[in-house]
């Protein structure tokens, strides 16, 4: 069964955080490596039981630290590269995966085809430079299949308003003409949406892309060797929200599969996907501590952590789960806002959420930090960025990654 208990309170190792914060500084980000391998390892058998050599990888974007990566990358998974630093990164590690840039540089190309990654093309518009660079015996295209779905609307990467993939009417056209360029083999992609918690929604999409596949093989001679379904795989942030039910998604994607392979009389391509979220968000935390209680208009808890460190809230109006280190629920709570010190209003991780009564000095664990917050992450304000740490699965604490100082800041800078 991999419908996850909702991971929000259940799964917090408080006995480490409470360890982690009387020995370190606040404020930090801390990862159970444990909770990650265990999801790789739910993620890829459940999937692996329906499709027998289904290829993960890991959606880069989502956490860039390596240390957090070599563990990901240890339990079977590819690389999700979307920038040249994504790929440098996945290379540096000597790691497998595919690159989907989107309105990409000539430059960065020419990288990308070093690292030896797979190459998936945002648009036909890139063949040119692509050719220009040397074109590759195997190429990708990301699909804009029309539908897109998402944790809220500016998590939509599909339909007429995304500026990303191949229109379906224009499929046949940009393979035909990477065909004619000289592309021997070919996969299919797609990326439509973000934090999906619908599990109907991956096999709609999977069948829109079995589709497109056979009209290729019918009118092009072309089998995919890959279809990628993308990532999005939603993860609940609220305490009551619903989990996805990843046995479901796959039940689904099988189905699918059988019928539409069946049905056009096509070979069935290898399915990839690319969770991020779905690995690495329950699997961290940013921990901050109480320095200022303010009475206002409405009562104020200020942490030594800020939308610099993790900047969904700011942008998204996200919800994160908060608890008080040490406090149960069920004590006495009051309405706070829970507030960082950058000079920006939106600089707040909780708008009047019930919390037990805080004081200065407490420790604010902010959840679902595992992936999108470092990585989203900024120097706003000039604040440098916290530091790093893992639960090792062996026990103790490993610094992965120290917090920046006010020196980092200028060093690309003259300072006479």
């Amino acid at each position: 069964m991999t419908k996850r208990i909702n991971q929000n309170v259940v799964d917090l190792p408080t006995a480490k955080i409470k360890e982690a914060v009387n020995k370190l500084q606040t404020p930090f980000f801390i990862y159970d490596e444990n909770k990650i391998r265990k999801n790789c390892q739910t993620f890829s058998q459940t999937f692996a039981d329906k499709f027998p050599g289904f290829a993960p990888l890991f959606a880069v974007k989502a956490n860039t630290n390596p240390d957090l990566l070599k563990i990901i990358f240890s339990e079977g998974f590819g690389a999700d590269a979307s920038s040249e630093a994504e790929a440098w990164i996945a290379h540096k590690l000597g790691q497998w995966g595919m690159y989907t840039g989107n309105y990409t540089k000539e430059d960065e190309f020419k990288f990308v085809k070093k690292c030896n990654l797979m190459i998936n093309l945002d648009d036909i518009s890139m063949l040119p430079t692509l050719k220009k660079i040397g074109m590759p015996e195997f190429i990708s295209f990301r699909i804009n299949p029309g539908i897109s779905k998402g944790g809220m609307k500016s998590l939509f990467f599909a339909g007429p308003d995304a500026k990303y993939g191949v229109p379906a009417e224009g499929v046949v056209d940009a393979y035909r003409k990477a065909k004619r360029m000289g592309v021997k083999r070919f996969g299919m992609h797609t990326m439509t949406g973000s934090n999906v918690l619908d599990e109907k929604y991956f096999p709609a999409v999977a069948g829109k892309l079995l589709d497109l596949a056979a009209e290729l093989k019918n009118k092009l001679k072309i089998d995919l060797e890959y279809i990628n379904i993308g990532g999005g795989f939603g993860v609940p942030y609220k305490p009551n929200e619903k989990s996805l039910d990843l046995n479901k998604v796959v039940n689904g994607l099988r189905k699918v599969f059988n019928q539409k392979c069946k049905e056009h009389n096509i070979k069935e391509p290898t399915l990839m996907a690319e969770p991020g979220r779905w690995i690495m968000a329950d699997t961290g935390w940013l921990i901050g501590k109480v320095n200022v209680i303010k009475d206002s208009y409405k009562k104020f808890a200020g942490i030594d952590c800020g939308m610099n460190d993790l900047p969904r809230p700011a942008i998204y109006d996200a919800y994160h789960h908060i608890t008080v280190l040490g406090k149960s629920l069920k004590a006495r709570q009051e309405k706070i806002n829970i507030v960082g010190r950058l000079c920006e209003n939106n600089d707040q991780f909780a708008k009047e959420r019930l919390l037990p009564k805080i004081k200065i000095g407490d420790h604010i664990v902010i959840h679902n930090a595992g992936a999108h917050a470092y990585a989203m992450g900024h120097n706003y304000n000039n604040r440098p960025r916290s530091a790093e740490y893992l639960i090792k699965t062996k026990g103790g604490f490993k610094k992965i990654r120290r917090a920046e100082t006010i020196e980092d800041l200028f060093k690309t800078t003259n300072i006479s």
